[in-house]
């Protein structure tokens, strides 16, 4: 098997794995190694993935659109271990009705493949 072919097969599974129920959270720290955050992951015809925060959370005024961080992901699937990946903060949106009314949706766009954990 080539290089090519690993590669492409790799970015499928990996695509796949990233698709709705592919995660179901993910978790990261701003001020290492404390506190851990950890929010479920949303999913959506206008955002293929993103997280829901409360409009008063301590955490919301240190995410920055554009800023770049190592996350945890989850996978719904229990055979699947948890991922490193390095995630770039896209849009934040206010949300002032609906459904996430009172809270801030975050999109999540990963900029690396994932790579497992070592426990």
């Amino acid at each position: 098997m080539t290089v090519t072919r690993l590669h492409t097969r790799t970015t499928k599974k990996f695509k796949a794995s990233m698709a709705p129920n592919g995660y179901y959270s993910v978790e990261f720290a701003l001020d290492q190694p404390h506190p851990l955050y950890q929010f479920k992951i949303w999913h959506s015809e206008t955002s293929p993935m993103f997280v829901v925060v409360k409009e008063n959370s301590a955490v919301l005024p240190k995410l920055k659109a554009g800023s770049v961080m190592n996350m945890t992901y989850y996978s719904s699937d229990t055979q699947c271990p948890k991922k490193q990946i390095e995630t770039r903060i896209g849009h934040i949106s206010n949300e002032r009705e609906g459904r996430f009314e009172g809270h801030c949706t975050i999109d999540l766009v990963p900029v690396t493949g994932p790579s497992p954990l070592q426990n």
